[in-house]
């Protein structure tokens, strides 16, 4: 793998990311967009799969995280004074562009996970890509609590960016670890237990956001769920939807269904897989290859396709 960086759309920031090249005559390219409290380099194993299929791996560290610090001294979880939506995407959007100028002849996918697919879905809807094919992985509708949470998060924004707020961290994912036996907080991220335990050793994941974080976070959720979301796609790209049933994120599969539902009902060619027994983190469970292989098999139908 090799590291680089380019300059962030907030213009202060050397965002970082990484290029998977492919030991093999390469056949399409792949843009990984990261969730939230994470970095990207935890897809390395994902990553050296695609490779096996002769895909070329692409993904950055979103500002305030892993590498890509917003700001000297800004904690993680803080993504930069401005319009921080915009900048998240138009980040999406410089690394796009880098793949296209490096390899310009190959088909382009692109996969959001979690944040990173709240992320992904509304840069479709704004930017309007030509690429061959999207992912969205750890996703889910828009939760009843959402208004207010921007409302509140609005507000501390303005005053008080920087701040991390447990408050809010705990109002937004106090819930979901009660949905499980083991003893951690982050019990919701992982089957596979091991998983979490690292997640919770690693100090590049599991911070809690700022409440410049929190609101923009809110603010993808809220624009990858307005109303007639999936009609704003172009509609020749298909959509695999795929996530953990487990998953409180998509509230357990009724809201990823609900999102694979729209996307039909906007005429999009979307396939949905749900794994029965795993949760948030599909990628790391100890099943993993079984996601790997779902997710290889549908890119590989898409080429064929193409």
């Amino acid at each position: 793998m090799k590291h680089h960086t380019f300059l962030s759309a907030d213009q202060k920031t050397d965002s970082h990311f990484i290029c998977w090249p492919t030991d093999q005559e390469p056949i399409a390219t792949i843009q990984l967009i990261h969730g939230m409290a994470e970095y990207v380099e935890r897809y390395h194993e994902f990553a050296k799969y695609l490779n096996t299929l002769g895909f070329v791996v692409v993904g950055h560290d979103h500002l305030g995280h892993g590498e890509s610090l917003a700001e000297n001294g800004a904690p993680h979880g803080y993504f930069g004074k401005g319009d921080s939506v915009k900048f998240v995407l138009e980040d999406i959007e410089q690394v796009k562009l880098w793949i296209e100028e490096h390899y310009p002849t190959l088909p382009h996918f692109m996969l959001g996970h979690s944040m990173g697919s709240f992320a992904l879905r509304t840069y479709l809807q704004e930017y309007k890509p030509t690429i061959s094919g999207a992912i969205f992985m750890g996703t889910g509708a828009k939760a009843a609590m959402l208004p207010v949470a921007l409302s509140i998060t609005k507000g501390l924004n303005k005053t008080m960016p920087k701040k991390v707020n447990n408050w809010l961290d705990q109002l937004a994912f106090g819930s979901f670890s009660k949905q499980f036996p083991e003893a951690s907080s982050f019990n919701w991220l992982s089957k596979n237990q091991e998983n979490v335990r690292m997640y919770e050793a690693d100090p590049l994941t599991g911070f809690t956001f700022t409440n410049n974080g929190f609101y923009t976070l809110f603010r993808l959720v809220d624009r990858a769920n307005r109303q007639g979301w999936a009609e704003r796609f172009e509609h020749d790209i298909p959509v695999l939807v795929i996530s953990g049933e487990q998953d409180p994120v998509g509230d357990f599969g009724k809201g990823t269904r609900k999102v694979a539902k729209e996307l039909d009902q906007a005429g999009i060619k979307v396939s949905l897989v749900l794994f029965a027994e795993l949760r948030h983190e599909i990628l790391l469970e100890k099943e993993k290859k079984n996601v790997y292989t779902a997710i290889g098999s549908w890119l590989k139908k898409r080429l064929k396709d193409l």
